[in-house]
């Protein structure tokens, strides 16, 4: 009897750190709404699928975020004017809200809903114009409606409170829209418990990502961008901080130890981003795993004399040797992630889910010789959904029902399940470095902006190193400590993922000034005058950045 075709979930959940250490207030609300639309929803749709088995990756700079929310005492811009009655709006306030709260996927956040469709019409494209069309009930439909669509689905279903302000629709009252706020809150602090119950009840397991998610190579060494690329134009200073990356995993552990009571087995680096380095640092704090891309596989393996990448390489775990240790490798499977992640929401959910898991009974047949197989779905974990109807519920369920019909071929694990009683029997000799877009790092270095990011970085934390070699007296270490966290914070990948030419959004300007007031905040915290060029935005707009910059001298 053949082996079954063994499947590994990671769905990967993380948000950029949005508290602006200015203002010591949330800029953006993506973790607050993806908390009340898919932190809970996705683990809590395995409760229907008693033999799906998942491994979820929490970043801790995500549950730091998520445990302030839970806490209740947040300050977020677009929170706060939520809550002010629509009657005592501002002029700043009602713009405020007219360009902020239709934030939405249109085609199943805003559309299917008639009232919230009618406001985004009568919006149009002049916000200022739409001051005169919009009355005090508009306002607080609006408020309510944005609230309310970023629930999923399954407090849409089932919640009574939301059930009855979906049918209602409009004409709510400053009473409902409190209610539902209470409602967010309420989620907000079922989430991180619900992770624990399925991983104590071996359900899920959960596994960890570097702690502000940076770029760990590029940490240790950015010119190992080089090896990745071939050629490509770095920035002005080596950046070489391999204490740097350790301290980013050690957080890392403590932060779930406390979360979860117990040590992680697995590791996630931010962006699959990984190095023969790194690897080494993963084997050292003990993790069991690590995971990363195909690419990566590939790039590792196609120097050896026999090289020929086919399904015994794809579908197989490796070890490598870090000196004394041993480190579990587990790569991605593109074409299956893919698939989830930007195409099968064009489908219908049956549809996909059934040409989905006929891809999967290919791979067992292709594998038919091979003993313990083993295929991966590795893939953000909020993201797609907006996309999808029903917050990809009903792709979801559909998927989930088939595997369990499937059960006796297709066999879901959790990583470190599957690699206790599976454990590696390949060698990989050699890790290339790269991450899971494109294997290699250049959505974080190269392009201007990147360097420039990365150089105002290399700078900053020259200045702190040095006034912590100068000043040892009790305050001034404690002052140094706080500013250590800030560093740590700019080291984080989400920055310079908005600078270059790759990607764009509405909120460039706000990515592009946490940064820099992550770094203009180390040298208030150290009593130097900030340097003028942190004053200036560093992506190339010419828009001014909605939120505030540091000056010096401010608190």
């Amino acid at each position: 009897m053949s082996s079954p075709l063994y499947l590994a979930f990671l769905w990967h959940m993380h948000q950029p750190y949005y508290k602006d250490p200015v203002s010591e207030s949330y800029i953006l609300p993506w973790v607050r709404l993806h908390a009340i639309k898919d932190y809970y929803g996705m683990p809590a749709i395995l409760d229907e699928f008693p033999n799906i088995r998942q491994t979820f990756n929490l970043t801790p700079s995500l549950i730091e975020q998520l445990n302030d929310y839970a806490g209740g005492e947040v300050s977020e811009r677009l929170l706060e004017v939520t809550l002010v009655p629509a009657h005592k709006l501002s002029k700043e306030d009602k713009l405020f809200v007219l360009r902020n709260f239709f934030m939405a996927n249109f085609e199943n956040m805003i559309r299917p809903y008639p009232r919230y469709l009618e406001l985004f019409h009568k919006k149009g494209e002049d916000a200022e114009a739409a001051l005169l069309k919009f009355n005090a009930q508009d306002f607080l439909d609006l408020q309510v409606w944005f609230n309310l669509a970023w629930f999923g689905y399954l407090f849409k279903k089932e919640d009574e409170l939301l059930v009855r302000l979906i049918k209602k629709g409009k004409g709510f009252t400053e009473e409902e829209k409190k209610a539902l706020i209470n409602k967010q809150f309420e989620v907000l602090r079922k989430i991180i418990p619900k992770y624990r119950q399925l991983q104590e009840k071996g359900r899920i397991e959960v596994s960890v990502t570097p702690y502000y998610h940076p770029i760990l190579p590029l940490l240790c060494d950015t010119d190992v961008a080089l090896r990745a690329l071939g050629e490509a134009t770095l920035p002005k200073y080596r950046f070489r901080h391999s204490e740097d990356a350790k301290s980013q995993i050690d957080r890392a552990i403590k932060c779930y130890r406390d979360t979860f009571g117990c040590a992680p087995k697995g590791l996630w680096p931010s962006e699959g981003s990984v190095s023969e380095e790194v690897a080494a640092m993963a084997a050292e704090a003990g993790f069991l795993w690590m995971a990363t891309c195909q690419g990566v596989l590939y790039n590792s393996l196609k120097n050896n004399p026999s090289f020929s990448f086919g399904p015994k390489d794809l579908f197989s775990p490796f070890k490598i040797k870090t000196g004394r240790r041993h480190l579990n490798m587990i790569f991605r499977d593109r074409g299956l992630s893919d698939a989830i992640s930007f195409h099968y929401y064009h489908r219908d959910p049956e549809e996909a889910a059934k040409d989905l898991v006929g891809h999967l009974k290919n791979i067992h047949r292709e594998t038919k010789n091979m003993e313990a197989p083993l295929a991966t779905i590795i893939m953000d974990g909020e993201n797609a959904w907006e996309h999808y109807s029903n917050d990809g519920w009903d792709f979801l369920r559909a998927f989930y029902k088939r595997l369990e019909e499937e059960r006796d071929s297709i066999k879901t694990v959790t990583i470190s399940d599957y690699l206790r009683e599976h454990p590696p029997k390949r060698v990989l000799k050699r890790l290339f470095p790269g991450s899971w877009i494109g294997a290699n790092f250049k959505i974080w270095i190269g392009h201007k902006e990147h360097n420039t990011a990365w150089d105002d970085l290399y700078s900053t934390r020259n200045s702190l190193v040095r006034f912590e070699a100068k000043n040892k007296d009790k305050e001034s270490q404690k002052r140094a400590k706080k500013a250590w966290r800030h560093i740590y914070i700019a080291e984080g990948s989400d920055w310079c993922w908005w600078y270059g030419d790759e990607h764009s959004s509405s909120n460039a300007l706000e990515f592009d000034a946490l940064f820099r007031n992550h770094l203009m905040k180390v040298y208030q915290l150290i009593g130097e005058e900030i340097p003028k060029k942190l004053l200036t935005p560093i992506v190339s707009c010419g828009k001014i950045s909605r939120l505030s910059t540091m000056h010096p001298g401010s608190g």
